[in-house]
């Protein structure tokens, strides 16, 4: 029988690189705005601490469509971030590629959150899962990249919580590659 593709966390080093390849995620698209801080600790859906700002659900005196754009832009991050996670995860830390498997189960989940919460078609969907996945694969490549990111994972996981200006600190060093 052969083994189902996952993403569930499969030990701490494992959490602790996913968190790592999150928060350059935020740091690289440059929505530290939303981040209060990051905790290893923290159950897995909240190890994140977002700024009230990431949960804003609009205002009924915006237009329709820029309420539209900010939830597409929301569901970009809220991808980019799931594959960031998972990146870093393979790339980094099992110095690895992602397996067909694991690429099918995320391009499955970002396709029907893409359907449920932006009413994207599947084309405009392969559009913005194919640019996320090219951008994050020349970044989880790159040896420098690779450096920074295991760098701040051995700090994180030392700290265990670390609030945005030490994340934006800790990826400083993105800056020089």
């Amino acid at each position: 029988m052969a083994k189902k593709a996952t993403i569930k966390y499969i030990d701490d080093d494992d959490r602790c690189y996913g968190l790592t390849g999150m928060a350059m995620g935020i740091v690289i698209w440059d929505r530290e705005d939303l981040l209060n801080a990051i905790n290893l600790d923290a159950e897995a859906d909240n190890m994140m601490e977002f700024t009230p700002y990431y949960y804003f659900a609009g205002n009924p005196r915006m237009s329709a469509r820029f309420a539209w754009n900010q939830i597409v832009s929301h569901y970009q991050l809220s991808i980019g971030l799931l594959m960031a996670n998972v990146m870093c995860r393979t790339y980094v830390h099992d110095h690895k590629q992602l397996s067909k498997d694991t690429l099918d189960l995320i391009k499955e989940y970002v396709a029907e959150e893409g359907r449920a919460t932006c009413s994207l078609d599947d084309d405009e969907i392969s559009i913005i899962f194919d640019k996320q996945l090219s951008y994050l694969h020349r970044l989880f490549s790159h040896p420098g990249v690779q450096r920074v990111a295991t760098e701040f994972a051995d700090d994180l996981r030392q700290r265990r919580h670390m609030t945005v200006g030490e994340v934006v600190e800790g990826f400083r060093p993105l800056a020089m590659l």
